[in-house]
């Protein structure tokens, strides 16, 4: 059995060679060597573990508790503001189906400046709730072109009101409707739907543009306001104006 020259020992020696200076020669036990390269650092990565677990510990201390939101009480409301949409869509469509069901006011029926206007069923007469007033006319006379301004105003600001407007221009030349859409239907009749759509809670400025001048020396104009469901709110005749003058 072959023996070695040199036996495991305890330690290491080291030597450190800077010339010219005579070299240097440590010796270290191998114990110090193993704790230096493994107790130390096993040491050290537990410190800072216990110090980041200990800062981590306050933060989460301090930190407000989270609050999840109450499911069931937002579901509740929106539920009950649905509700609430359906029951007015239901009174709504009610009231609709008893006017359709209804024939027109004795008032309404009756009414000769309503010659041009298809009466539908349940329409009711209700000038003298005085919802809506006119005001501030101004014509406008252009080479190609007539335009009547005023103001849609409403007696309850607190209740907005919608509905469709017509407007008539009457000349010499005939009766021409505004919108211009509705010209095609003035023989045969109407529709109040087929007016301008507003919706005013204080004032509305409207533009009734016709494209087309007046043939004579005077014009004038009547403005029908209906609501949206086909109720009479306003019949208006205006005074009447020179031709070719404001």
């Amino acid at each position: 059995m072959k023996e070695f020259i040199q036996k495991n020992g305890d330690e290491v020696a080291i030597v450190i060679y800077d010339a010219p200076l005579p070299p240097k020669y440590f010796r270290l036990t191998k114990s110090f060597i193993r704790t230096i390269f493994v107790v130390v650092p096993v040491i050290l990565v537990s410190i800072l573990a216990i110090f980041f677990s200990w800062g981590l510990g306050t933060r989460i201390k301090d930190a407000p508790t989270p609050t999840l939101p109450n499911v069931g009480t937002v579901s509740d409301g929106r539920i009950n503001g649905l509700e609430s949409e359906i029951k007015s869509l239901q009174d709504s469509n009610k009231a609709l189906s008893d006017k359709l069901a209804q024939a027109p006011s004795a008032s309404v029926a009756d009414d000769p400046h309503l010659m041009n206007i298809i009466k539908p069923y349940g329409m009711q007469n209700l000038i003298e709730e005085n919802k809506v007033t006119l005001d501030q006319f101004e014509l406008i006379q252009e080479p190609t072109k007539t335009s009547l301004k005023f103001q849609i105003i409403s007696s309850t600001p607190e209740n907005k009101v919608m509905g469709h407007v017509i407007v008539f221009m009457i000349s010499e030349s005939g009766v021409v409707a505004y919108p211009k859409d509705s010209n095609q239907a003035i023989a045969l009749g109407m529709k109040y739907s087929s007016g301008e759509p507003f919706s005013v809670s204080r004032l509305r400025p409207t533009n009734a543009e016709f494209l087309t001048r007046p043939q004579g020396s005077e014009v004038k104009f009547v403005v029908y306001i209906f609501s949206r469901e086909g109720d009479l709110l306003l019949i208006k005749e205006t005074e009447a104006f020179k031709v070719g003058t404001k």
